[in-house]
């Protein structure tokens, strides 16, 4: 299950009160501002249900390149000043109050609008304000800075493929965030694409994956991406892709080939994909089919440059064949149909040929293998769509003595 729904967007509730982007929604609602601004309700008319991430990040000042981003506790609070009133007026009036209660002033904004970026560092506590104003709403985004508020480990893959159920159960080496709910799981046939460095194109690494959707109230955009970002990169993944609120990570070690997706799945929702692409069996596919595609050798971009990843999907062949010393095999090279003939037949030659020293080069004797381009004569899927042309784009191992069993 792909989503591309975004955790932290404002809610549907935010969008019928007219309420602005930067107010986290897929928290929850408090009653109170945090403690550094407990005299707020001294000066200025607070309102209740005050949006609240446990863990949000927010720049100071905002949308600006200058401006650090500060990560913790987050609120988003309004608070009325009286009718008609000039708001920098009604500002000065008050900032002597924040002073005296340990805030200080960082920057004063007036070009455009008004602003004020304002410091809390005292008993300990850290926390830092965005204050801007809707007609005669003071607005506040605040963080309190704080570390994550838990710790997610993952355990790291086997060796030896583990056994994973189609619709239930955690995945071993792609565990939950800590106090999170289970919603359910399954199998999506949807390819898992992933752009590769140097390229604006996507590639198809694997022909489907597992998934868990997961119910965690209190999850924001970042609470999401920097937990699983971290714990990836300690379990030795390889961070691949990483937006906003989606992640993308490959697991080559111990001789494994897994790919991973930590994406959003609506408020307070998160979904897991993984696709252990190792784990197919390429001697069996082989031999009922007579060809099998080796999702996840890539290329740079319009070249026949092999990228570092692509060991992780070539390593299964050549443990293939160094297991079947009779098995001879043509590599084949296919692309889509985006460009000249001529180009497509020279670009998929040369990649069939650097798949085959590739495989020389570990371990396949030369007399074993052939190299030949198909170019765009030989497609699988419609190349009328951005997943048929990446679905053609890609590198099958043949055996030409096979006769294509039934199924």
């Amino acid at each position: 299950m792909f989503s591309s729904y975004s955790v932290g967007k404002v809610s549907i509730l935010a969008v019928l009160l007219g309420l602005p982007a930067a107010i986290p929604a897929a928290g929850q609602f408090v009653q109170d501002p945090p403690p550094e601004l407990s005299f707020l309700s001294t000066i200025l008319k607070v309102r209740k249900n005050i949006p609240y991430e446990i863990w949000g990040e927010v720049k100071f000042p905002p949308n600006r390149d200058v401006g650090p981003a500060k990560q913790g506790k987050h609120w988003f609070i309004f608070a009325e000043a009286a009718s008609g009133a000039d708001m920098v007026a009604e500002w000065n009036k008050i900032k002597p109050v924040f002073l005296q209660n340990g805030w200080t002033v960082v920057k004063e904004y007036r070009t455009g609008g008004f602003l004020e970026v304002l410091h809390y560092a005292k008993n300990g506590v850290e926390a830092w304000a965005n204050m801007d104003n809707d007609f005669q709403l003071f607005r506040l985004n605040v963080i309190e800075v704080t570390p994550l508020p838990f710790t997610l480990t993952l355990a790291p893959p086997a060796a030896t493929p583990e056994k994973i159920a189609t619709d239930k159960g955690d995945f071993p080496y792609l565990a939950p965030l800590p106090g999170s709910k289970s919603h359910g799981g399954g199998a999506d046939n949807t390819p898992f694409q992933v752009t590769p460095a140097g390229s604006d194109q996507t590639e198809v690494v694997a022909n489907g994956t597992l998934y868990r959707n997961y119910d965690f109230p209190e999850i924001s955009n970042v609470l999401l991406t920097t937990a699983y970002h971290e714990a990836l990169t300690k379990g030795g993944w390889t961070i691949v892709r990483e937006a906003t609120s989606v992640i993308r990570a490959h697991y080559t070690q111990r001789g494994r080939n897994i790919w991973a997706m930590v994406s959003p799945n609506g408020p307070g929702m998160y979904t897991l994909n993984v696709a252990d692409a190792g784990s197919v069996d390429l001697g069996a596919t082989l031999a009922k089919a007579c060809h099998v595609v080796l999702y996840g050798v890539l290329f740079d971009f319009n070249k026949s440059t092999l990228q570092p990843s692509s060991d992780a999907a070539l390593q299964p062949a050549a443990n293939m064949m160094a297991a079947d010393t009779t098995l001879k095999v043509e590599v084949q090279g296919h692309t889509d149909n985006v460009g000249a003939d001529a180009y497509n037949q020279t670009l998929s030659e040369g990649r069939a040929k650097e798949v085959l020293a590739w495989l020389t080069q570990h371990g396949i004797a030369a007399d074993r293998l052939t190299a030949k381009g198909y170019g765009k004569t030989k497609p699988v899927a419609d190349n009328g769509s951005d997943e048929g042309r990446a679905k053609n784009r890609r590198v099958e191992i043949a055996d030409p003595r096979c006769s294509p069993k039934g199924n």
